[in-house]
């Protein structure tokens, strides 16, 4: 009678080997691609009246995705820059995601089409260079979560078919700070200044550049508690008298919130490396469109004029602030369509920015300033919150909370969120294809 083998043992089985959760990012993504592109084709037939928009949409599969702003990316890629004080100009639309555009049409012969293209391979790398970020930190579960939560994010489409330069801002602001990470300082400069000169929030790349990467050298302590301060002379005093202890030190509620978030007590320039201000080139992205339309337009703010202008409306001042156009909106009318936009847009700002002392927690200070003023700069410079869901798929490191947190929470609750968010990305998705303005 022989003996068993080893490999006949329970522990001798081999493991199924978990999928990596890059590849279910890619996946995900060509899978929601496909959904999405059935419900544009089913849109065709219900296409509504084209009001605002300044042309027909086109037939087919892909027509029906190119709409409002995508005429003014066609624009400046196809004819350049032009500003009018006073009056709506392409100089509202910064520069990165419409030479883009000009570059690739010199191989598609057509401006739409690149866009089309541009927008779905950023939006891949997006979704990828998300699954690579949160796998470097966080456990795969956590990682996959925060995946799905992007992919069914009620305005994801935005980052599969429409020409709009959100996906590309996305991925390269993830690039950027994938390779500071990596300690590839220049590279990362270079492609933050890319990423900083798509929009006005570009200068959150910046910001959160900066600050990563004093954060790395340990140029950025935090602060310490009282009984820490205190702690080590309050133990050698107690020795000297058999019974004593040290005397318990109360925090200012204040005090425990900075102390909760790691709030920085110095700034030490000393611990930095010379390499580290390769960061730097990252506002040359801003700066180099700002001296550009100096040049051209005899004013480095041309863009913030077009944005005042009527029919756009963003004007700094309390009514903006304070969005009084939402109020307003309410009062008058009630709940309609576009007040409901608004609410929906606002809904998401407002949780992303109950967020970010997490963030900051969980990732330090150098992706908290970047949420900070990535989301700062819209709620504040919108009338009426409109645009805001799209401007919150670059903030990588509030998806990476969010989808923390539901990869601890209950099956039932995830299942129940991500069906939410995905129900309601089908519709609005399925809408815009239809003429519909959203954001």
């Amino acid at each position: 009678m022989s003996l068993p083998l080893a490999t006949d043992t329970p522990s001798a089985v081999p493991h199924r080997r978990a999928i990596p959760a890059v590849a279910v990012a890619a996946l995900g993504f060509i899978a929601v691609s496909a959904i999405l592109l059935l419900l544009g084709r089913l849109a065709i037939d219900h296409q509504v009246a084209v009001g605002r928009q300044e042309f027909e949409p086109g037939v087919g599969w892909f027509g029906q995705w190119v709409r409002w702003d995508g005429n003014w990316y066609y624009r400046i890629a196809h004819n350049g820059y032009s500003f009018t004080a006073g009056q709506q100009r392409a100089v509202a639309f910064w520069p990165s995601y419409p030479m883009s555009i000009r570059g690739l049409a010199l191989l598609t012969n057509d401006e739409y089409d690149a866009g089309l293209i541009i927008t779905w391979l950023s939006g891949f790398a997006t979704i990828t260079l998300l699954a690579r970020w949160c796998q470097d930190r966080m456990t795969r579960m956590a990682a996959i979560a925060a995946v799905i939560t992007l992919l069914l994010f009620p305005y994801a489409w935005y980052m599969h078919f429409s020409v709009y330069g959100d996906a590309l801002f996305a991925a390269c602001a993830i690039g950027a700070f994938l390779l500071l990470e990596r300690d590839k300082t220049v590279l990362a400069g270079l492609l933050g200044a890319f990423a900083a000169a798509g929009r006005p929030m570009g200068l959150a790349v910046v910001a959160g550049l900066l600050v990563l990467a004093m954060e790395r050298r340990g140029a950025l302590p935090p602060m310490l508690a009282r009984a820490d301060r205190q702690g080590s002379s309050d133990r050698q005093g107690s020795s000297d008298v058999q019974g004593s202890s040290a005397p318990v030190v109360s925090e200012p509620r204040w005090r425990r919130m900075l102390l909760w978030l790691h709030f920085p007590r110095s700034i030490r320039l000393q611990e930095l490396k010379l390499k580290d201000a390769g960061v730097l080139l990252s506002v040359l992205g801003p700066l180099m469109y700002m001296g550009f339309l100096w040049h051209t337009e005899g004013t480095p703010f041309a863009f913030a004029d077009a944005e005042s202008a009527p029919g756009w409306d963003h004007k700094p001042g309390p009514a903006t602030w304070f969005k009084l156009n939402v109020l307003g909106g309410l009062r008058d009318v009630g709940l309609t369509r576009e007040t409901s936009g608004m609410l929906l847009h606002g809904f998401l700002a407002v949780g992303a920015v109950l967020l970010v002392p997490k963030v900051i927690r969980r990732f330090g200070w150098g992706y908290g300033a970047f949420c900070v003023v990535l989301i700062g700069i819209p709620v504040i410079s919108s009338k009426d919150f409109y645009g805001l869901g799209r401007y919150l798929i670059p903030a990588f490191p509030v998806v990476a909370v969010a989808g923390e947190w539901l990869s601890e929470r209950p099956a039932w609750l995830r299942v129940s969120v991500w069906t939410i968010s995905g129900s309601m990305l089908a519709f609005l998705s399925y809408s815009y294809a239809r003429g519909l303005y959203l954001a």
